[in-house]
Formats: structure tokens, sequence, C-alpha cells
């Protein structure tokens, strides 16, 4: 094999890897559509959402750390060093799971033991993947995400609607049991010895978490607050849409991730119109992959309408709540090339600002919204008019930022 196949190769890989949480996830919320109905769709992908929200502090904060130790362990380290994060993976799963006895309470989870299971299995689940991130082991993974994907496939058919609780049990046992199963491998190559963790490490876990979480909470608690204001039948739809523009969101993010080292080149070594060059070529290659993505997405919204259980999609308003969750696909990257760089002259304090505002408004918009509109699809459409005004309105915020921190760059 010629190095540059080899190289295509590769590449190919860690993009197959990137994608594959993404397409898993939306080929279980279809298959969960498609067998057991938007109903039940709509009450896993509530106690999903909740659990993934959970989730970032149990799984996605220690997942940063384990990209930021693992690599540079040192040699026969790797695992020790895993090992003294999974102590502290654990500790946060089982402090993510204490508020779920009081959601439930509050109507707000329909499966809390099963949701707890999922909390658990997807941590597992998210560790185990940036422990192979971090490795570089992008076959293996391949691998364990295509068994994933047939395990949970043939669970969700084989049941055919028959119990509520297979879309739950279809996820939270594979994952489950892969985390034992990593744990077991970690134990026997770490010589029964963890590493000890750093002092700090579960504040900077933490912090992590919380960053992620103002920057994806309002996709991420749209599917709770649309069960509440109209039905399980709208979350699920809510669902199936937003799986399927986390999808798309892989690609333009992936664009803007290459982007980064030529980009933190010219910061060091060129001047401010060889900087400004590079973003406004970034925007317009982000433009055309943006379009075409939008383009696939209404193909793909009308192939998944033909495809489910309800051919046309007939719940009142699904067109126009799919319409204004593409536009705030679409109008949340137009500012990748600010948050670029922003991240090459390394300020964070800045964006985890705008985020931070940006979540409060759109939380207290949806808040009203729910206190006024009346419940159905309006109080959807409500919802989602105001995820496009929350992103539009962040738009507008970081670019006043930008151009105040760098005005010769973005003036």
């Amino acid at each position: 094999m010629s190095r540059s196949t080899a190289a295509l190769l590769r590449r190919a890989e860690v993009l197959a890897v990137t994608a594959a949480p993404g397409g898993q996830r939306l080929l279980h919320f279809a298959l969960v559509q498609a067998v057991c109905g938007t109903e039940a769709l709509g009450r896993f992908a509530n106690d999903l959402s909740i659990a993934m929200m959970l989730g970032l502090f149990s799984a996605v904060g220690w997942s940063a750390l384990v990209l930021a130790r693992v690599p540079v362990a040192g040699e026969g380290r790797a695992a020790p060093v895993m090992l003294g994060l999974a102590r502290g993976v654990l500790i946060f799963t089982l402090l993510a799971c204490l508020p779920l006895p009081l959601l439930a309470w509050a109507g707000w989870l329909f499966e809390p033991g099963w949701t707890a299971l999922l909390l658990a299995g997807w941590t597992a689940y998210t560790v185990a993947r940036h422990y192979g991130l971090a490795l570089m082991r992008y076959r293996p993974l391949l691998v364990l995400e295509t068994l994933l994907v047939v395990l949970l496939t043939a669970g969700i058919v084989a049941d055919g609607g028959q119990h509520g609780w297979m879309a739950y049990a279809a996820l939270a046992v594979p994952t489950g049991l892969l985390g034992l199963a990593g744990l077991a491998h970690l134990w026997r190559h770490a010589g029964h010895a963890a590493a000890a963790l750093p002092a700090g490490s579960a504040r900077t876990a933490a912090e992590q978490a919380a960053l992620n979480f103002v920057s994806a909470g309002m996709s991420m608690i749209l599917v709770p607050f649309t069960v509440r204001v109209a039905g399980e039948g709208y979350g699920g739809l809510v669902a199936l849409i937003g799986s399927l523009t986390s999808v798309l969101l892989l690609f333009p993010r992936a664009l803007s991730f290459n982007a980064l080292p030529a980009l933190a080149r010219v910061v060091r070594q060129a001047g401010h119109r060889e900087v400004r060059a590079t973003l406004d070529a970034l925007r317009r290659d982000l433009i055309r992959v943006n379009t075409a993505l939008s383009l696939l997405a209404v193909l793909a919204w009308w192939a998944l309408a033909w495809w489910g259980q309800r051919p046309d999609f007939a719940l009142a308003g699904a067109t126009a709540i799919f319409v204004l969750q593409l536009a705030s696909f679409y109008a949340g990257q137009l500012v990748l090339p600010e948050a670029n760089y922003l991240q090459t002259v390394e300020e964070t304090r800045l964006p985890l600002r705008v985020n931070v505002l940006s979540l409060a408004i759109f939380v207290a918009a949806c808040g009203l919204v729910m206190l006024v509109a009346p419940p159905g699809v309006d109080a959807v459409l409500g919802l989602f008019s105001v995820l496009l005004g929350a992103t539009l309105s962040r738009n507008l915020l970081l670019r006043r930022a930008v151009l105040r921190r760098a005005p010769e760059v973005f003036a």
C-alpha cells in the first residue's frame, strides 16, 4: 500500500470513528420510531437527553482528561493512568444518578431505573471511546462501534415493539457490558495498580463538563421541554430531527478543526491581512459545506418521513419545526471562524461568557413560552423560534466580542 493510500485510509478511519456516535444515535432513534412508534421514541429520547446532560459531568469532563493525560503517560503507563481516571468516572457517575429520583417525582422522567442504566452505560461507552482515541486505536474502535450497532439493531428489531423498555436496554446493556470489559482489561494491564490522580483532577473534570454544558445545553434540553408542552409524540419528532442535525454538525466542525493548524501558523508568523484572508477562506468553505448539508438534510427528512411509522409525519407543524431546527444549525456554524481564532489565541473566558449569557437567555425565553403559549404545536414552534433567536443572538454577541478583541482582523 502506498503512503498516500495509507494516509487516505487513516483519514477515513478517523472520520468514521468521529461520526459513529451521531450515526448510531440517528439509527437508534429511527429504529425506535419505526418499530415502536413516535410516542415511544419521545419517552426514550426524553430520558436519554436527561441522562446525557447528567453524563456531561460523569463522561465528557473526564474524557477531556483522558485525551490530555493518556497520550503523555509514557511507556507502559497508559493503563494505570486510565484506571486512576476510571475511579473518578465511577464516583461522578454515582453522583450524577442522585438527581434521578427527584426528576422522576417531578414528572420529568418516564423510566428512572433504565435512565440510570443509560447514564452508566453511556458514560462507560464515551470514556472507553476517548481512551481508544487517545491511543489512536481507530480500527478496534470501529469494530466496537459496529458491534454496538449490530446488537442495538438486533434487540429492537427482535423485540418488535412489544416491550417499551427495549429501547433503553438495546443501548444500556451493550454499553454497560463494554464498560465492564474495559475495566477488566485495564485492571489486567495495569497490574492491579491505578495511578494516583493529581490534585485538582475532579475540579478540572467538572469545569470541562460545565464548559460543554453551556455550549451544548440549548440543544440537549429541547426534547424534555417539548415533551412537557406537547407530549411524547412531538418529543419523538424533535429527537429525530435533532439527531439528524447532530450528524450534520460533524462535517463543518471537522472542517474548522482541520483548519486550526494553518490558522495558528498564520496568527503567529504573518500579519493581520493574512489572518483575515485565512478566516474568510474558511468562512466561504463553511458556507458551501453547510449549504450542501442543508440540501442533504431536506432529502433525509423526506426519506425518514417515508420510512417511519407516520409516512407523511402528519403531526401538525412537523415541517416547520424541521425548518427552524435546520436554520438554527446553519446559523450556528457561521461563527466557527471567530471561534477558531479565539481558540488559536487561547482566549477561553470570552466564549465562556458569551455561551453562559446565551444559555441564560434561552432558558428564560423557553420558560416564558412554556408559561404563555397554549400546549401543543404552538408551544413547540415557540421553543424552536427561541432556539433560532438565541443562536442568532449568540452569533451577534460573539461577533461583537471578537471585534473588540481583535478589531484589526474582524473590522
